[in-house]
């Protein structure tokens, strides 16, 4: 694989979060003192080639860097090109080019109208390319609205841009963003996909909220997006939990089989023969119960209340639960209800100790459901044969640590669940 001097790269990161000071350069070269960006930023993969002219991105955040580019750019000029990058990744353009049904003969003008929405992004703090392309429309469209406009434009049409991607200007030519803007996955993001490391979807939300909350409300374009970020789809996390067990149980709950722990009720029939009975199994239910210092005891009493209701309308409440409260150590003791967990601790935090008890009970759960805040390790691998809900207790933050992909994730805040 293609290498490079990474410290060029580390220069224009720094160049783009670092406040000017009175030894800065003047004018447009000074440091952009964007630090709310310093999480996106670092969290992209570099990866050398020679197939790209500048830099692109891909879905995962692998940000693919043509080395020769690299040592000859100033770096304002790389610093400017990974903000274009990011705000890519951070609008989401790749998810809302496939939901708008972007080809491979229309994707020049996704991109431009993509870069046009970023131009506006980057003015207020001047850290975007120069030669990003102008929007001569109405700014209030969005990427999605601007895209139609050049798609369905004919020749003879005015078009509301003058800088066309069909312009005899060709500054826009070199730049191709990569799968990271449009979806399309290239030749030399392939070849890398089962090897290098990755930012999961799950992992990239979380920045996306980590980064609006650290931008933090303001007026502007950026405003405009934390307000988008911050007020996501949201439903009451009551029934986003509730769905996550009743999916998760649904199956034990169906699978019939017999046993002669009761006589059959077709044993007049034969009298001569011990026949079985159906049984029902009722699965088998642990909770894990985050006791650490960080938890919030009286938001945590009412998420717990809150799953005795579940657990009730589910009839799993009346077979009781093992309930596992976990700081830096876990107990796992029998409980009829989640709100009668004794809860010891208010140390550290480890949930991957009360998972690894609810996998060594026998017989094993096949529901585990963990409530914790999320500042914890997590297992590398999903348990075999057990469900686990990771029930994230919000308490009112505006920013929740991300959890395994394998995992089935529940934010549950005083009054709604944003759906991920």
């Amino acid at each position: 694989m293609t290498s490079f001097d990474t410290t060029r790269l580390t220069a224009a990161r720094l160049w783009v979060v670092s406040s000017p000071t009175h030894s800065s350069p003047p004018g447009c070269d000074a440091p952009r003192g964007l630090a709310y960006l310093a999480r996106g930023l670092y969290a992209l993969i570099p990866v050398a080639t020679p197939a790209v002219a500048q830099m692109s991105i891909d879905e995962q955040w692998r940000l693919y860097i043509n080395p020769d580019w690299l040592a000859d750019a100033d770096i304002p000029v790389i610093g400017r090109e990974l903000v274009h990058l990011l705000w890519h990744l951070l609008n989401q353009h790749a998810v809302r080019a496939r939901a708008v049904g972007v080809t491979t003969q229309t994707r020049e003008a996704w991109h431009f109208a993509a870069d046009t929405a970023i131009r506006e992004l980057c003015e207020d703090s001047a850290s975007g390319p120069e030669d990003l392309p102008i929007w001569e429309g109405d700014p209030k469209l969005t990427v999605e609205a601007r895209f139609a406009q050049l798609s369905t434009a004919r020749p003879d049409d005015t078009d509301p841009a003058e800088d066309s991607p069909d312009a005899d200007d060709d500054s826009h030519d070199h730049r191709d963003c990569g799968s990271g803007a449009d979806g399309f996955v290239r030749d030399h993001e392939a070849q890398h996909l089962p090897d290098l490391p990755k930012v999961t979807k799950v992992e990239s939300d979380a920045l996306r909220r980590e980064i609006a909350a650290a931008a933090g409300p303001s007026a502007g374009r950026v405003g405009r997006w934390v307000e988008d970020v911050s007020s996501g789809p949201q439903v009451p996390w009551q029934q986003v939990l509730a769905g996550a067990v009743r999916r998760a149980v649904s199956h034990t709950a169906g699978r019939g089989d017999y046993n002669y722990r009761r006589p059959s009720r077709r044993a007049a029939v034969s009298p001569r023969v011990v026949l079985p009975s159906p049984h029902r199994p009722v699965p088998g239910v642990a909770i894990v119960i985050d006791t650490s210092g960080s938890m919030s005891a009286a938001a945590l009493a009412h998420v717990l209340a809150e799953f005795d209701t579940i657990l009730d309308a589910l009839q799993l409440g009346e077979h009781g639960v093992i309930g596992i409260a976990v700081d830096t150590a876990a107990t796992a003791t029998p409980a009829r209800r989640a709100a009668d967990v004794l809860l010891v601790g208010g140390g550290g935090t480890d949930m991957t100790l009360g998972i690894s008890v609810a996998e060594e009970l026998r017989p094993k759960p096949e529901l585990c459901v963990v409530f914790t805040d999320g500042y914890t390790p997590w297992p590398d691998e999903p348990v075999g044969g057990m469900t686990v809900v990771a029930a994230l207790v919000a308490d009112g933050r505006d920013y929740l640590p991300p959890t395994p992909e394998w995992m089935v994730r529940v934010e549950c805040d005083d009054v709604a669940a944003t759906v991920r």
